[in-house]
């Protein structure tokens, strides 16, 4: 039985694939056209797009009334989607995401597992609701996943060096560079209160907009897609970090109202922050040279296909 508020996508409507060229090293374009092979019906009410940067996708990107652009990648490459919509004006516009990046989290909250339930989503064109965070920093003023300092930001730093020089090998030499430190100097204020104070030691400082992270994690148990409020999460050793993506935490219920469910970790939701460090941010898995950025969640403020 289909949910009472299902929305869907007009049968006629075509789908604009979105591919960055340089994705997977050059092999996105190439497993695109195979997916497309195995669906021909989608095939028949497609074009694809190809760009290896955000700059080329607005160049390269126009789109009829009808046509539902789909992101081909993972967070980032959805992200730099929202952000052009966001950029032109059409934010109202229904998206679409095929999984074929590296952490996936967002397809992940969208019950997009696979590029096969991907494809049978836009085949049956039902559409959600989903959240944003307004970051305020240029560049990546968007965030859906996570905007974070500490652990993961300096992880994705050295990850994005070493990524396309030793691919294989750069995670790990990125998470062996990254484990044991801790940091001064992040703050990080909820709703108007300072929350972290610039004094405190902390591994890992963030702020999440869905309930899945890397890999089909769910990092947050019962925290919703589409109800106004991100979380904020302290954390102050790696022991404590590393326990909390093994086990995952239940999202405080109410507004406001820090919670300690597991040790050396704190939770909030909110509807505004101010987060500064001493170390540059990530946004949704991708590396930025801010250190500073002013958020707040837009409600509902995305339609996307989803599973």
């Amino acid at each position: 039985m289909l949910p009472l508020n299902a929305a869907f996508v007009r049968p006629s409507s075509r789908y604009v694939f979105l591919v960055n060229a340089a994705a997977g090293t050059g092999r996105a374009p190439r497993q695109l056209a195979a997916l497309l092979q195995r669906h021909p019906s989608i095939a028949a009410r497609s074009r694809v797009v190809q760009s290896s940067s955000a700059a080329e996708l607005d160049a390269a990107l126009t789109l009829a009334d009808d046509e539902i652009p789909v992101s081909v990648g993972g967070d980032g490459s959805f992200n730099a989607l929202v952000t052009l919509m966001d950029k032109r004006g059409e934010l109202q516009r229904t998206l679409g995401l095929i999984p074929f990046g590296t952490g996936n989290a967002t397809a992940h909250t969208l019950g997009l597992h696979s590029t096969r339930l991907a494809m049978a989503a836009l085949d049956r064109g039902e559409t959600t609701a989903i959240d944003i965070m307004r970051t305020g920093i240029t560049g990546a003023p968007i965030a859906l996943v996570s905007c974070s300092t500490g652990f993961e930001s300096n992880f994705l730093q050295r990850y994005s060096a070493l990524r396309y020089k030793q691919r294989q090998w750069a995670g790990v030499s990125a998470l062996l560079l990254n484990v044991p430190k801790r940091i001064r100097g992040v703050a990080l204020s909820i709703d108007g209160a300072e929350w972290v104070h610039s004094t405190d030691v902390v591994h890992n400082v963030g702020v999440y907009n869905i309930p899945h992270y890397a890999f089909g994690k769910v990092m947050w148990r019962g925290m919703r897609r589409d109800d106004g409020l991100a979380i904020a999460a302290a954390v102050t050793s790696p022991f404590c970090y590393w326990n909390l993506m093994l086990r995952g935490i239940t999202a405080p219920s109410a507004r406001s109202v820090s919670e300690r469910r597991l040790s050396g970790v704190r939770t909030v939701r909110w509807e505004t922050a101010e987060l500064r460090s001493p170390l540059c941010l990530q946004v949704d898995g991708e590396f930025t040279t801010a250190t500073e950025a002013s958020l707040s969640v837009d409600a509902r403020a995305l339609t996307v296909i989803h599973a």
